[in-house]
């Protein structure tokens, strides 16, 4: 909240109790008190932000370190030949037309309109292969990972 706000809800309070019947003897001391308690309540209130640079840990480490995310990139890994070599093995856990869907929509960039002319295939069949062959494969690299 900013020093605007507080003071306007202060006032609000103020003109709220206009016709109480409660007299106010000092309205300038009134309003004076009373915003002040409101900076107090507010001070109280408020949790003490942390910068994202501060450092935290005993490795020295901040909060956007904790943030980044350290595995390689999939496609920087996949231009190695270790890379290259992982995804041929992967592909190898797809049946015979999601392993072509997959090369050629995902590593070729080929539309599933010309894949459909390809493999003489349905287009409306393609979907469904692609999405059964991309959990297939995540799997593979998930339990590669455990390893």
């Amino acid at each position: 909240m900013e020093a605007e706000d507080l003071f306007q809800d202060v006032l609000l309070k103020v003109l709220e109790r206009v016709g109480s019947p409660v007299n106010i003897e000092n309205t300038i001391a009134y309003i004076y008190r009373s915003l002040r308690n409101r900076v107090i309540d507010y001070r109280r209130t408020q949790k003490p932000a942390q910068s994202i640079n501060a450092i935290i840990g005993e490795n020295g480490e901040s909060p956007i370190d904790l943030l980044q995310d350290h595995k390689p990139n999939a496609i920087e890994l996949l231009q190695t030949e270790h890379g290259k070599r992982e995804l041929f093995e992967a592909s190898e856990c797809l049946s015979k037309i999601e392993r072509q869907v997959i090369i050629a929509h995902e590593l070729e960039g080929t539309s599933f309109k010309e894949i459909t002319i390809l493999l003489e295939v349905p287009q409306n069949t393609l979907s469904p292969y692609k999405s059964r062959a991309m959990p297939k494969l995540k799997n593979y690299f998930l339990d590669r990972e455990g390893d």
